[in-house]
């Protein structure tokens, strides 16, 4: 019973491990790429507040916001509802393994890269212009040569 009980805490652990990864990850993107940007958006309405007027801007965001988000809003739930379905239909197995490849593929990603960049080998295999043929001699002129 000890041993099934570790082995159950030793998943859950390892579940939590990397959660505790995602989280973490996500919580450096929102702090050193979204927070910059929140930033100089609060600066530069205060700004916007002083030259033209408190009434004025926020009347102004507030219209832009109602006709982004309502737009957005719109998109996201398409698409939820499309993937939602489609996950439906496919049987618990294949989301089951799904899942795997995808935990195993971030694995991977995390500790192998190829020597090859996908780039650099499509750069390499680009189109090219053909170069004109060398000029060559008539052979009667090499065999009096």
């Amino acid at each position: 019973m000890e041993t099934l009980l570790g082995l159950v805490l030793g998943i859950l652990q390892f579940a939590f491990a990397i959660v505790w990864w995602i989280a973490g990850y996500l919580f450096w993107v929102l702090a050193w790429l979204v927070l910059p940007f929140v930033v100089v958006a609060y600066v530069a309405m205060l700004a916007a507040e002083k030259i033209f007027g408190r009434d004025l801007v926020r009347a102004w965001i507030k219209e832009r916001s109602k006709r982004l988000g309502s737009g957005i809003a719109a998109r996201v739930w398409t698409s939820v509802s499309r993937v939602a379905l489609a996950s439906t239909v496919l049987p618990f197995r294949v989301l089951f393994w799904f899942g795997v490849y995808a935990v195993w593929h971030s694995i991977v990603s995390l500790l192998w890269t190829p020597k090859w960049r996908p780039w650099t080998r499509a750069w390499g295999k680009r189109w090219r212009p053909e170069r004109p043929a060398p000029a060559r001699a008539p052979r009667s002129a090499t065999k009096a040569a």
